[in-house]
């Protein structure tokens, strides 16, 4: 996002349950907030629809809602979500979609007992590495060990005689 020099604003909008869990959590962050205890924050959470926290709000420049899903679709893109566009959001998972496709459907992972399944699914922490991934990894659909695609160290699959 630094590369485009666009302008944007962040502004915290907190339903900390007392003030000094607003400070605390706020003093982390860069960007501005609506002060603990606004009466705008019921109208905002409102107004959005906001049903869980944290929640990401996206508006454009004219103050019209963009997308209600900004958390989700930070957790799934990271910055190359920015600006939050239909059209980039399509590009991005033609994209994904691409380099699955030279992607194995399944694989065995040295580090891991059973095999292994090509899935698309959100925000997720690799088992190999400790790092966030999103969108594709493989799987283990009886224990759910998540691997990305990068992770895997292939091996053969066990012998089952």
């Amino acid at each position: 996002m630094k590369e485009n020099l666009q302008h944007f604003e962040i502004v915290f909008v907190s339903s900390d349950k007392d003030q000094a869990s607003f400070e605390s959590y706020f003093q982390t962050m860069p960007w501005l907030a609506v002060p603990y205890g606004d009466p705008t924050i019921k109208e905002l959470a409102k107004h959005f629809d906001v049903r869980g926290i944290p929640s990401l709000v996206i508006l454009g420049p004219d103050g019209k809602t963009v997308t209600k899903q900004g958390r989700n679709l930070i957790n799934l893109y990271q910055e190359n979500a920015y600006p939050f566009t239909e059209a980039r959001l399509e590009l991005l998972e033609r994209q994904m979609d691409e380099e699955a496709k030279n992607l194995p459907r399944s694989a065995f992972h040295s580090g891991h007992h059973h095999e292994l399944n090509l899935v698309s699914l959100g925000p997720f922490i690799c088992c190999v590495c400790d790092e966030q991934g999103s969108y594709w990894a493989y799987q283990c659909l009886e224990c759910g060990y998540e691997v990305h695609p990068k992770c895997v160290r292939p091996v053969d699959p066990p012998n089952n005689t």
